[in-house]
């Protein structure tokens, strides 16, 4: 698989809760935030709103009904956009589309550290 997307390594893990963990670790430090729908399977939504902050890593949730919502959430440390998309347990579905657009553009930017 590294050889197909030309990666130089790669990294298993056991579960997509420790993938996301590892990569949110990867990129973000403390004084980063991520911000992420609020409807989230209950082990995510528990990393994001307990463990996280234990770290630093603070999380901002909106409604994934109002993408635009994210844009005040979003500023220089924010370092992913995150939802669930079909979400679970709701099976909410997400607008990808619109929500990378709203990442794209960013949101404010105050001094966040």
């Amino acid at each position: 698989m590294i050889e197909l997307e030309g990666g130089i390594g790669g990294l298993g893990l056991v579960s997509g809760q420790a993938a996301l963990t590892y990569a949110i670790m990867t990129i973000a430090e403390a004084g980063d935030n991520i911000v992420s729908v609020g409807t989230l399977y209950g082990g995510i939504y528990n990393l994001f709103a307990h463990t996280l902050p234990q770290y630093g890593i603070h999380v901002r949730f909106a409604d994934y009904r109002d993408p635009s919502g994210f844009q005040t959430l979003i500023d220089e440390c924010t370092k992913a956009v995150y939802c669930e998309s079909i979400g679970n347990p709701l099976g909410n579905v997400v607008d990808i589309t619109a929500l990378a657009e709203v990442a794209h553009k960013g949101g404010r930017t105050p001094d966040c550290r």
